[in-house]
């Protein structure tokens, strides 16, 4: 009892002088972290596509450098703008197309703008950091070139530092350092993984003490159908245990966050012009309640679904229509949506989905997917495309109807107090222009609507822009 007595007086003292400030720096850093995943995603793909294909034996090196400026309103009612140079350099190694050798480096300096920092540094240089770097060997591919055996399946194993992500990414999307196989018959895919993040990047509790870094580890298997002409099932599981710890200690409260997720999805065609992908996903497992300083935790049960419809129409425009469903499930007996200290209730279930992974929800919300739902409608034309002069164009523009999955249960966003489920409509521009074969512009713009969920109702406004430079 006299222990319990001083953890509790030293918990008083922690939270009486800490957390006034760690509240303010994860309210900043929940404004970043979730917008930081939309720039991500968007120059990983960049990556990817710029990346050759094997060659029998090549070295080949390329980079992309992407300046970028972004400006928002942020949840206290005034402006922040930050400013990012990024500098991505790959090279890849081809040997026999079996042996596959890739490694991406990053430099980036941030600069944010005077007084907008909060909880980061205002001038930051980082890197040059090894953001990919993996061994690739096409096991099938080195049976037939060396020894003459044809197997009747592919298989290709993986291990290093790789982005690993299952069907829409709910539960996973991330960097890890792992090790990754694949084997691939006419009608069945198996991919299958274990690995641990980054132990630098941000943890996704961010009212934990030292929230920059996280150790977590992350097994899973994917296996998917292919005998359905145009449709793809897929079912996978993913298992995620936290190792992470408090820096400095928090005597008063535990962070720990084990979870499971149970997936089923299909992605195919309903039409020769209508693509969908959608995917079901179960969490479970076991979590620190609000409170909690014993190893005794919480019920995980979560759901969450996200399912999109695109489909092209035959113009000159090239004219494509989208609509997208999201819902993740939400906890009203919560007080923060995604941490420990002033989550989940002692005692009860945690139904709070979170992942890790990335759904784009609006980014002038800048949301997690957690305790929301929305639907989004949109589209996007091609109005300029020619080889010569000034490239290609693409514009497009998407609308959200944003709600709390639960009206009682926080959001990310710490300003949606009012037990509504109303968040609101965001209406997202943006436009693509390839100037030449190797410099683009991306422009993006959004604007939200808070609806009665907040107590401010004024529009929030984000805008993006970047110039990609490829080499």
């Amino acid at each position: 009892m006299r222990q319990l007595g001083l953890a509790l007086v030293a918990g008083a003292l922690w939270a009486a002088i800490l957390v006034p400030s760690a509240l303010g720096q994860q309210q900043r850093g929940e404004e970043v972290f979730q917008r930081s995943y939309f720039f991500e995603e968007e120059v990983r793909q960049r990556l990817e596509a710029a990346v050759p294909s094997k060659q029998p034996a090549l070295v080949e090196w390329g980079g992309m450098f992407i300046p970028s400026y972004t400006l928002f309103d942020d949840t206290t009612g005034g402006q922040a703008s930050l400013t990012v140079e990024d500098l991505r350099i790959w090279t890849q190694i081809t040997v026999d197309e079996v042996h596959r050798i890739f490694a991406r480096g990053r430099l980036a300096y941030t600069d944010w703008s005077d007084g907008d920092a909060g909880a980061f540094r205002q001038h930051d240089l980082e890197g040059m950091n090894l953001e990919v770097g993996y061994y690739e060997l096409d096991v099938s591919r080195a049976a037939e070139k060396y020894w003459n055996a044809k197997w009747p399946l592919t298989l290709t194993a993986r291990g290093g530092r790789q982005y690993i992500q299952f069907g829409r990414g709910l539960a996973l999307g991330q960097i890890l350092d792992a090790g990754l196989f694949t084997v691939e018959t006419r009608d069945l895919s198996l991919t299958g993984f274990a690995g641990r993040n980054i132990h630098s990047s941000d943890n996704i509790d961010r009212g934990i003490p030292g929230f920059t870094r996280s150790r977590r580890t992350f097994y899973g298997t994917e296996v998917a159908y292919k005998g359905i002409p145009g449709h793809e099932p897929y079912a996978y599981w993913v298992l995620q245990h936290d190792w992470s710890q408090e820096h400095p200690e928090d005597p008063a409260q535990d962070y720990l966050y084990d979870s499971r997720y149970y997936a089923v999805g299909s992605r195919g065609q309903l039409a020769p012009q209508t693509k969908y992908e959608l995917e079901a996903v179960w969490e479970f497992g076991k979590g620190a309640a609000n409170g909690q300083i014993w190893d005794q935790r919480e019920e995980i049960r979560a759901f969450a679904f996200d399912g999109e419809v695109d489909h092209y129409l035959k113009h000159p425009l090239d004219p494509i229509l989208s609509a997208e469903y999201g819902f993740a499930s939400g906890d009203s007996d919560r007080g923060t949506a995604t941490s420990a200290f002033r989550g989940n209730l002692v005692g009860t279930a945690d139904k709070q989905f979170t992942g890790f992974g990335y759904v784009n929800s609006g980014l002038a919300l800048g949301a997690r997917f957690s305790n929301l739902q929305f639907v989004r409608l949109g589209g996007r034309i091609t109005p300029y495309n020619k080889k010569e002069g000034l490239g290609r164009v693409d514009v497009g523009l998407n609308h959200y109807f944003l709600f709390k999955a639960r009206p009682g249960a926080p959001i990310s966003d710490p300003t949606a107090i009012v037990d509504s489920a109303d968040l609101g409509q965001e209406t997202d521009l943006f436009c693509e222009w390839r100037i030449l074969s190797d410099v683009s512009l991306s422009v993006h713009y959004a604007r939200l609507y808070p609806g009665d969920a907040y107590l401010d109702r004024k529009p929030r406004d984000f805008f993006f822009t970047a110039v990609t430079i490829t080499f």
